[in-house]
């Protein structure tokens, strides 16, 4: 028996198994159809299997998806260079018209605003205003950069005349060391020496007498006769305030007593006549 004669044999056997060989062989067919498009081969019946067949389904099957992609995509561009290229015709149109219709000043202001997108390397308006501002504020960040500059130029300037006036004036001949610098140096030194030795002959007297203690009184001998001075002082005063009391009398002591009497009637006549007017004052209210 053939194979034909088999297959027909198993598929009317089994259904289902012919209807996966139906599915098969429509596979195959579509790959075959696939090779044939593309490389102008067929596979060899050897290399005729359910993994070779599986395989070269998937990339059939991408391989058309993508050839399908492809030309949606070139369908697209075409028709979108067509429309720039219509749009782009309008456009140009337009842009004539309104060259035609602008005056010089308005030309200049339309080469000026090219130029400004070329250079801010924009067409956005918006963005050219930003950077306009962005480049304005620098420009004047630069020009007061620039004017501190040449001020504290100007400052380092009159400063370096002044140094070099200083200079000047430092090696004129009149500031020069006298000739006789030398001679005078060593006769300082020398008095310098003498100087320095009478100091250590003082200091040794001074340590001398502050060793011999007969000579120098203690601290406490001194404060004790501050203190009996400064008590004389006080006794002193006192006494002189008592004295001042009799000031004004006779050295006789008759006649001073004879004063001193005649003081004390007067006093005691003034006291009595002070007391009839107080009397008379409490009687009169």
């Amino acid at each position: 028996m053939d194979s034909s004669a088999d297959w027909t044999a198993y598929a009317l056997f089994s259904p289902s198994k012919a209807r996966a060989q139906q599915a098969q062989a429509k596979d195959w067919a579509f790959v075959d159809a696939w090779l044939a498009k593309k490389y102008d081969k067929r596979i060899p019946v050897f290399e005729r299997s359910e993994e070779t067949l599986q395989a070269l389904l998937s990339l059939a099957t991408l391989n058309e998806a993508a050839d399908e992609q492809r030309g949606a995509v070139e369908r697209v561009e075409k028709l979108a260079m067509q429309a720039h290229s219509r749009r782009g015709q309008e456009s140009n149109d337009a842009f004539q018209s309104i060259i035609a219709s602008l005056t010089n000043s308005g030309l200049e202001s339309l080469q000026a605003l090219s130029d400004v997108a070329i250079t801010l390397e924009t067409a956005d308006h918006r963005r050219m205003a930003m950077r306009l501002a962005t480049i304005t504020t620098d420009c004047f960040d630069l020009a007061e950069q620039l004017r501190s500059s040449r001020e504290q130029q100007h400052v380092l300037q009159q400063e370096d005349t002044r140094l070099k006036g200083i200079l000047h004036a430092l090696h004129d001949d009149s500031l020069k060391a006298p000739s006789s610098l030398s001679e005078q140096t060593v006769e300082l030194g020398r008095n310098s020496k003498q100087m320095r030795a009478k100091l250590n002959e003082y200091d040794e007297r001074l340590r001398t007498l502050g060793t011999d203690s007969s000579i120098s009184p203690s601290m406490d001998n001194i404060l004790e006769q501050l203190s009996l001075l400064k008590a004389e002082r006080e006794r002193m005063h006192v006494l002189k305030t008592e004295l001042d009391v009799f000031e004004g009398l006779p050295s006789d002591p008759k006649a001073a007593r004879s004063k001193l009497e005649s003081a004390r009637r007067e006093l005691e006549t003034i006291t009595s006549r002070r007391d009839t007017l107080f009397e008379r004052l409490l009687d009169t209210k």
